[in-house]
């Protein structure tokens, strides 16, 4: 690998992480929020859902974009933009400020995704679903740091603030020294407008089923994220300590599950393979969240490793079908996720508002199942859209 190449792709595996992070950052300090914020758990999930709906946006935007401008300079914005507004999370007291704060954070967090992905697509034609699981890699790794560092600042009574502070301080010293470096990417052709790219996407039906299993499978995965801790420590009883420290091993199967994803994808057809994870998903969940505080946590470890693949393998068939404009069909999947992760938590809170934080868990299975169902009908179409290139 060239020495520019190697840059790029270090440069967008470490951004990716830094989305991971951000995620599970704002996921393991919840309680401590709620509290210093005085909120309930409805306003502590419209937090979740400003950082989703600014990362839904940004990819939305970003994913075209990036078909037509440097790559490499909107995860330069990306990295810019989260770093600058991480730092203005941990310092504000004020609920407005910190929404608006952490949407930032989103919109951040979704240019470096938006950039990142048809970056590596195009550095490695023929591999698309291989890298990407590996590029998500980072999300995960960045996951479970996450938990790790903000749990440690809980744990000795540090406030939250001041870990928000120092990601933000580092995430900007990562922005300065990639700004110094020289790197650079392809633009793919203008003559088409990106309005025009993104009509002709959604008259596919194989990409909307690919849209919305992103959108009901990313929703789950961060419905986890963003509230295990809570139910773990509110429902369960277990300590913070120990609650954070089950966030990062659910993140750490995940890393893994995604490790394994890039081998186990060369040897099993990607639908196939999909169904499997979600089939499991829907048993370990259950599991999770009917189970004893220790066993809950063994069996939110299995959640993560069944959500592994979800996210990568999708964003690699829309590579792989649209490679003329990867940018614009992967950002659309990237959206589908960030809408996803805005909704579904949302609707998660909203619930266990209502009635209670385990139903709230058991919520999420109805978004299992219709995945499962999405793929089941379409198995052929899905299957067979795999070997072709239709965009």
């Amino acid at each position: 690998m060239s020495e520019k190449r190697w840059l790029v792709t270090s440069g967008a595996f470490v951004s990716m992480s830094f989305i991971g992070m951000s995620r599970t950052f704002l996921g393991t300090a919840l309680p401590a929020i709620r509290s210093s914020l005085e909120l309930t758990l409805l306003q502590a999930g419209t937090l979740t859902a400003l950082l989703q709906l600014g990362f839904a946006i940004a990819v939305f935007v970003g994913g075209p974009l990036s078909d037509v401008l440097k790559k490499s300079s909107i995860l330069l914005l990306g990295c810019l933009l989260m770093g600058l507004n991480l730092v203005l999370f941990g310092f504000s007291d004020w609920f407005w400020v910190s929404l608006v704060g952490v949407g930032l954070i989103g919109i951040g967090g979704g240019l470096i995704e938006s950039s990142s992905n048809p970056l590596l697509i195009q550095l490695f034609p023929g591999k698309e679903s291989t890298v990407m699981n590996l590029h998500h890699f980072f999300f995960a790794a960045g996951s479970l740091v996450g938990p790790l560092i903000m749990g440690a600042v809980l744990v000795k009574s540090i406030p939250w603030q001041w870990g928000y502070m120092g990601f933000g301080l580092f995430v900007l010293f990562i922005f300065f020294f990639l700004s110094t470096q020289r790197i650079s990417s392809s633009k793919y052709d203008k003559r088409r407008s990106k309005m025009e790219m993104i009509e002709s996407l959604f008259k596919e039906k194989t990409f909307l089923v690919l849209f919305f299993i992103t959108f009901f499978g990313s929703g789950v995965q961060n419905g986890i994220g963003y509230w295990m801790v809570t139910f773990l420590k509110e429902t369960k009883g277990v300590s913070i300590g120990l609650a954070s420290v089950s966030l990062s091993l659910y993140f750490t199967c995940l890393a893994v599950g995604r490790l394994l994803s890039s081998w186990l994808i060369t040897k099993f057809h990607e639908v196939a393979y999909l169904l499997g994870l979600m089939s499991m998903l829907f048993v370990t969940l259950l599991i999770s969240a009917l189970s004893p505080d220790q066993w809950a946590i063994a069996f939110f470890g299995l959640c993560g490793f069944s959500t592994s693949g979800f996210f990568p393998c999708l964003l690699g068939m829309a590579g792989r079908l649209y490679s003329k404009s990867p940018g614009t069909a992967m950002g659309m999947i990237a959206t589908g996720a960030g809408l996803g992760a805005m909704v579904i938590p949302w609707l998660m809170s909203l619930v266990s508002q209502k009635v209670n934080l385990l139903t709230g868990f058991l919520f999420l299975e109805v978004f299992v199942i219709t995945c499962l169902i999405l793929m089941t009908i379409n198995f052929k179409g899905l299957k067979l859209a795999g070997r072709e290139n239709s965009f």
